[in-house]
């Protein structure tokens, strides 16, 4: 039980390092407004990422959401991924690994900005 618990907080932390990261570096900004209806993901802990309740006011949708279609959407799921072609990205899990992609035709779509450390990930 203590594994698991330690597993779930090194993930959830493993995560919000990389998204923390990755958006304000694609954004150029300081701090990056996320809107999300994933509710494992409502309560970001990050002074650089803000959760906002309208995303109207966001920079980035965290997951798929139908209400936010002009927004950049940025995945949590392989299949979604894979499924949803506007979105600019995807960090999963696979094999207990953690696995990151970035659409570059999104992402230049968006006016986006790539740095050097995450061009590795582009496809």
């Amino acid at each position: 039980m203590i594994i698991t618990v330690a597993c779930l907080l090194y993930a959830q932390d493993t995560e919000v390092k990389l998204f923390t990261k990755l958006f304000t570096s694609l954004f150029n900004k300081k701090i990056v407004y996320v809107y999300t209806e994933n509710p494992k993901y409502k309560k970001l802990h990050s002074i650089f990422l803000k959760n906002v309740d309208d995303c109207n006011k966001a920079d980035i949708v965290l997951g798929i959401s139908k209400a936010c279609k002009n927004k950049p959407h940025f995945l949590l799921d392989y299949y979604e991924y894979k499924r949803h072609k506007n979105a600019i990205g995807a960090f999963y899990w696979r094999k207990g690994r953690p696995q990151l992609r970035l659409r570059k035709n999104m992402i230049l779509k968006y006016k986006l900005t790539i740095t050097p450390e995450f061009e590795e990930f582009l496809e």
